[in-house]
């Protein structure tokens, strides 16, 4: 599995700029990662004796401060995750899973 060499803020998009230990470099927008935010929340997990459908505001209704990142922070050696301005932080962004959802257009092929 590939790990980042460099983790560094980008302006254009706004976003992160990632280097990968095997030469690869990846452009994550913010917008992008919020919208991929991989906790249970965000992905619709609920109880399994749950019937009725999650009410959680969907990703076209969330204020615009929801794409802003506020903070950044890793996890341990395996991932980093983000502190949005909605106050959402539960996300958990691991290096793999980064690396899976790269938006370049060689990994989008």
């Amino acid at each position: 599995m590939s790990q980042p060499k460099s983790i560094t803020l980008s302006q254009d998009p706004k976003g992160i700029a990632v280097e990968w230990d095997d030469g690869h470099k990846g452009t994550y927008p913010f917008h992008f990662l919020r919208k991929a935010c991989p906790c249970a929340l965000c992905k619709g997990e609920r109880t399994p004796l749950s019937t009725e459908p999650l009410s959680l505001p969907v990703l076209p209704n969330m204020p615009p401060t929801a794409f802003e990142a506020k903070d950044m922070f890793k996890v341990g050696r395996y991932a980093i995750g983000f502190r949005w301005g909605d106050g959402h932080d539960t996300g958990i962004y691991t290096f793999e899973y980064l690396r899976k959802i790269c938006p370049c257009a060689t990994c989008s092929r």
